[in-house]
């Protein structure tokens, strides 16, 4: 069998001399063409992430990312098939003209293989696409999530009876796809690790709420920017896991409708130049004669903030 999860770079030609522009949901029902699922699983989550939307080069060339999740069912249709056979996207016929495959690894591949003598104990995440999460303010409305913590960054585990039932997100991918010997350790350590995972922002990505206008006049709030994440303490074990969630969290996407192209991030890692060593945990010191000051925070108003702040994580699904 051919490694999966698999992922494709696609470059495509656009026939049509004059269309609307291509729209997240005239994506969306391509692919539900190319990989339909059971009346059963309609509302499910799916099994592949579209990593953003065919994206213009010029000279009507478009260039599109897509992500096959699952480890065990390969696609009913593979892409590679479909050069030179043109694809309607909405009002566009956009014909195949490559289909790269840039990832090939088992989810054993990328859970248990060693990592090298460089340990990952940072990144740099950025957004590609509007990242879409919501919380619940006072009132039990559904508002939008702009700085959430890492945790919820990562996805969701769902457990029912004592055992894993599904997830989504990066930590989903797993819970759902990779083979339950693995999974149930690997998600053991990666979430018991999850607290030693700081985010800071980027200086000048700052996150950002950000307004996408969907189909019937509609609008979809997420958010836009980068941040960076670091491994702040753990040992070597941690700091592997850490490199294998980020790897996941650049091919499933990050928050809602992922499958629908939104939460797409570009992560680019960072590791120690040396051998690795357990890194030690920082403390803080009192300084005498100081009063400590909240840095405040500049993404989103006020009454999003408080909310964001004070949620904690709920295993919300991610679709």
């Amino acid at each position: 069998m051919v490694p999966v999860p698999r992922r494709w770079t696609v470059i495509l030609r656009d026939l049509s001399d004059t269309a609307r522009p291509i729209r997240p949901e005239d994506c969306h029902g391509l692919l539900n063409r190319w990989w339909p699922q059971p009346p059963e699983e309609h509302a499910a989550a799916k099994r592949w992430s579209m990593n953003g939307w065919p994206r213009p080069l010029g000279d009507r060339l478009y260039h599109w990312t897509l992500t096959w999740l699952d480890d065990e069912v390969p696609p009913s249709l593979d892409p590679e098939d479909l050069v030179g056979d043109p694809q309607r996207i909405g009002d566009h016929l956009l014909v195949p003209l490559s289909v790269t495959r840039t990832h090939e690894r088992t989810y054993a591949q990328m859970l248990v293989e060693p990592r090298g003598p460089s340990a990952v104990r940072a990144a740099e995440v950025r957004s590609r696409t509007p990242v879409v999460m919501t919380t619940r303010d006072a009132t039990g409305e559904r508002i939008p999530h702009i700085w959430p913590s890492p945790r919820r960054l990562f996805g969701a585990v769902h457990r029912s009876g004592g055992g894993i039932v599904g997830g989504s997100g990066a930590v989903g991918a797993v819970a759902r796809f990779a083979p339950p010997a693995l999974a149930e350790n690997w998600l053991e350590l990666v979430l018991g690790g999850m607290a030693q995972v700081r985010r800071t922002p980027l200086p000048g990505e700052e996150v950002r709420l950000a307004e996408h206008h969907h189909a019937e006049n509609r609008t979809v709030l997420g958010w836009h920017g980068g941040f960076r994440l670091e491994m702040a303490g753990g040992d070597r074990r941690h700091a592997d896991a850490f490199a294998a969630l980020l790897e996941l969290l650049e091919l499933a996407g990050v928050g809602k409708y992922t499958a629908q192209g939104f939460g797409s991030v570009r992560v680019d890692t960072v590791t120690c130049g040396r051998p690795f060593a357990e890194a030690p945990v920082s403390r803080a010191r009192r300084m005498p004669n100081r009063v400590a000051r909240r840095t405040p925070q500049r993404v989103g108003d006020a009454h999003v903030r408080a909310v964001a702040e004070a949620e904690e994580f709920g295993g919300t699904l991610f679709d």
